[in-house]
């Protein structure tokens, strides 16, 4: 089976690779990319990708810092910290609530995020741009 969205997940890590230094936490196998992205004027925001054959591209960041408005019409939705560990299985066994590669991460794992979906390059540059840039024009 053929990734519909090889290209725009390759463009996204090759984006990252460049502008970007590995989280300390590194990469999950094939899954997911963690990274420190370098934030204009604030210490680096940690982002994660999904990049799981078959599977659509998912930009994962923290919110602090980060101007949402800049993002309209974006696909993206927030998801609280609250949001961990809230969740019970049929067994009663307590849920992370989100893609498991963000439990190593210092703030992603826990913390405020915001999980986007980008459908086109333009829309996966336009989003490391508001990450990079954080509320700095």
């Amino acid at each position: 089976m053929t990734d519909p969205q090889a290209a725009l997940k390759a463009h996204c890590e090759a984006r990252l690779n460049r502008e970007a230094a590995v989280h300390t936490a590194g990469h999950q196998n094939v899954h997911a990319r963690r990274y420190l992205l370098p934030r204009k004027g604030r210490g680096p925001i940690e982002v994660a990708i999904i990049i799981k054959p078959d599977s659509i591209l998912q930009i994962w960041s923290e919110t602090n810092g980060v101007d949402l408005s800049k993002v309209a019409g974006i696909k993206h939705r927030k998801r609280p910290g609250s949001e961990t560990y809230m969740t019970k299985n049929a067994r009663g066994d307590i849920l992370y609530g989100r893609h498991s590669a963000l439990k190593t991460l210092d703030r992603l794992h826990r913390g405020d995020a915001v999980r986007f979906v980008p459908e086109t390059i333009g829309e996966v540059d336009r989003i490391l741009d508001v990450l990079a840039h954080g509320s700095v024009p």
